[in-house]
């Protein structure tokens, strides 16, 4: 009897040790604040956390399969509609540069990316002289599409008695790549030369097509990356993703 309880207490001595998921070797974190360490932190980050993290909870995240649908308005009164989509490309995006305001818990993420959507589309109304009411297949491409993501965060002690980042919000800005291209199967059926010529029309508008294609699906990768991120802080501690020591005004209570 004695034993067990010796052995139960040493398990509760120990309970905060043994909860803990290890970090997994393709995180490094940083040591100083600087903008060289973490921006090469998340290069060294990205590949691995995209693959997906399943002792954390997180699925691979590239391809990332949208689950709304997407209308969006065109010029001529034309409305299309996207669904079943997938976003590829997460994968590539590059960090330019990361930094941090520590006085404001601000972190700045400038980073490109090379996306490929594909999904189905249908569309209604007039492009050129003809009335169209159509659906089929898309696929769109975007060449270096620039991100600015803004996050503010804290860090809070959780359940586990643990102190944890936790974001408390997040913006973005970003412009819609160097160059984009468009592609619409049976925009007109019954000939090919229309539809090219159709296609042609939207591809001379691509930044338009952009913005009101690829807005909203940005929207739903960063939204959707967002809340990875906080799964991923919640798994692991503050202890464990960074050795700077932070000022007692940083931790705030859950």
């Amino acid at each position: 009897m004695t034993k067990l309880l010796f052995f139960v207490g040493l398990c509760m001595c120990f309970k905060g040790t043994l909860q803990l998921v290890p970090l997994p070797d393709f995180i490094h974190p940083c040591a100083e604040l600087t903008d060289e360490c973490f921006t090469k932190a998340t290069i060294d980050a990205i590949p691995g956390v995209v693959k997906g993290i399943p002792e954390a909870g997180i699925p691979p995240l590239d391809p990332l399969y949208l689950d709304k649908n997407i209308t969006m308005d065109l010029p001529g009164n034309v409305k299309m509609t996207f669904h079943n989509g997938k976003l590829s490309g997460l994968s590539t995006c590059h960090p330019d540069k990361v930094s941090s305001r520590r006085e404001k818990r601000t972190f700045f993420f400038d980073m490109h990316c090379n996306f490929t959507i594909r999904g189905q589309y249908s569309i209604d109304g007039r492009i050129l002289l003809f009335n169209l009411n159509t659906d089929g297949d898309a696929k769109i491409k975007i060449w270096n599409q620039r991100v600015r993501l803004e996050v503010f965060e804290k860090v809070v002690k959780e359940k586990d008695e643990e102190w944890h980042f936790k974001i408390n919000s997040y913006k973005y800005k970003a412009d819609f790549g160097t160059d984009l291209k468009l592609n619409l199967t049976n925009l007109f059926r019954g000939s090919r030369e229309i539809s090219a010529n159709i296609l042609e029309v939207l591809n001379e508008n691509s930044q338009l097509v952009a913005q009101e294609f690829g807005g909203p699906i940005l929207d739903y990768a960063i939204d959707y990356a967002m809340n990875v991120t906080q799964r991923f802080f919640s798994t692991y501690t503050y202890n464990q993703l960074s050795h700077v020591p932070l000022s007692d005004e940083f931790f705030e209570k859950s």
